[in-house]
């Protein structure tokens, strides 16, 4: 450890004395004053007030020069001494990546939470520290260096325009979502570490509101529901029936397509919770026949366990999928919707493609099969519960938002509107003496009989 100083600023490295200019390790500061000695590090020191360390020999001795005078008249707080003021907590200074680095072990990384949920999250929280936002005299820094409880409104808008700037120069992920509903993303994810920073009473309030009101606003106006349905099969004017889309989808699918197809429009379930379903997780009933998909919580997005039914267009389509290429039956860890071997498949992406290309089929998504089974359910008269638990939300609001009333369910609404309406007006409605039980109807000329 070095002792040699710069009159009050050295490093602990091995590197040598004429080397500390140009090495990269952090400047020390060491002062007496009042038979007591002051030593700090000139990092810690910067991160805690928000600014950048110093790199330079210049930029340590300004710093040196500083905390002597605030050590001389008594201002500097000492990182190393608690304070003993009730009113400013230890964590008062913590800056937004301190917060980060608690939210991501925490939060995050949670063990129970999907692989796939936890790198997204992460990608967004990295984004968020690397935010450049305005600092004094004309210059940025970024949001991991800011304090916590100094974050404003104003930084806040500043994320967003800095976001907007990173799409413009494409400067996107592949695969993220892009435009304003990107961005949307990236600012809930902010207001979910201060939510949480909230919680865990690192601060009492937040910039997304101002008591009540909500001052940073989303653009909602960009996140319009998705509605898309498979088209049905159509009566052509030469009598003859032109496929729908179903048909079409599964006709140029392959195998293992065809079978993720089938079971997405029969359980509403997700890509990933049927390509992540093992042989283990189905239950058969004592004709040796399929009767329950069981979806563990480390394998749903809602982190919640779910019981799904089979039907028997799966059931048929497990009795044909659970033996192997050899004629035995697959071995519970096998995944039910693998290769020929039982291994895992991470992605349909291209198959999927390719069949919508041969089927002659625009703009539908896998995920697209999963509301339209909910659609289904729907027109077949089943409770809003019931297609809530299907899907798995947590939420029925959820359920409420993902789904629209249907065509059919406006067709058959309406029917039973005319139906009841032509009851109301006479159509059909049955006289006052047959609606006597074992009363014959009253002639239409009959008269009445003066006694």
């Amino acid at each position: 450890m070095g002792k040699r100083t710069h009159d009050g600023v050295s490093k602990r490295c091995d590197c040598g004395r004429r080397s500390w200019p140009k090495c990269v390790h952090p400047w020390h500061f060491r002062f007496y004053h009042g038979d007591r000695e002051h030593r700090f590090s000139l990092d810690v020191i910067a991160r805690i007030r928000g600014e950048d360390p110093p790199a330079t020999l210049a930029e340590a001795n300004a710093w040196r020069d500083r905390l002597r005078s605030e050590i001389r008249a008594g201002t500097l707080i000492d990182p190393h001494v608690p304070t003993k003021d009730p009113v400013a907590p230890l964590n008062l200074h913590l800056t937004f990546g301190d917060v980060c680095d608690q939210y991501l072990t925490r939060h995050v990384r949670n063990p129970l939470r999907r692989v796939k949920g936890k790198r997204e999250m992460e990608i967004l929280v990295a984004m968020l520290r690397r935010a450049e936002i305005p600092a004094a005299a004309g210059t940025t820094v970024r949001l991991e260096a800011k304090p916590m409880d100094a974050i404003t409104r104003a930084d806040v808008e500043a994320v967003r325009t800095w976001r907007r700037q990173e799409q413009a120069m494409g400067k996107s992920r592949r695969g993220s979502k892009g435009g304003e509903v990107g961005t949307n993303r990236l600012l809930s994810r902010l207001r979910h570490v201060f939510s949480w920073a909230i919680a865990e009473g690192h601060l009492i309030d937040t910039p997304f509101k101002r008591g009540p009101v909500a001052v940073v606003k989303m653009e909602t106006s960009v996140e319009g529901a998705r509605t898309r349905r498979l088209a049905p099969s159509i009566m052509m004017p030469d009598r003859t029936v032109q496929d729908g889309e179903e048909a079409r989808l599964l006709k140029h699918a392959g195998s293992h397509l065809r079978a993720l197809i089938i079971a997405a429009l029969s359980t509403g379930a997700r890509l990933g919770e049927l390509l992540s379903l093992q042989w283990s997780q189905i239950r058969w009933d004592e004709y040796g026949q399929a009767r329950w998909l069981l979806l563990p919580a480390a394998k749903t997005k809602t982190a919640e366990a779910r019981v799904i039914p089979v039907g028997p267009k799966l059931r048929s389509l497990l009795a044909l999928r659970r033996h192997a290429a050899d004629g035995k039956v697959h071995a519970p860890d096998a995944y039910v919707f693998g290769n020929e071997a039982g291994e895992r498949a991470t992605s349909v992406r291209t198959a999927w493609k390719l069949a919508c290309q041969r089927a002659d089929i625009k703009d539908l998504h896998f995920h697209d099969l999963r509301r339209e089974f909910a659609s289904r359910l729907l027109e077949s008269s089943a409770d809003l519960h019931d297609v809530q638990m299907f899907l798995g939300h947590a939420a029925i609001t959820t359920t409420s938002r993902y789904l629209q009333s249907t065509p059919v369910r406006l067709e058959r609404a309406l029917a039973r509107m005319e139906k009841s309406a032509r009851f109301k007006h006479g159509a059909g409605q049955p006289t006052r003496n047959t609606q006597r039980k074992g009363a014959s109807p009253r002639p239409e000329n009959a008269r009445k009989t003066v006694n």
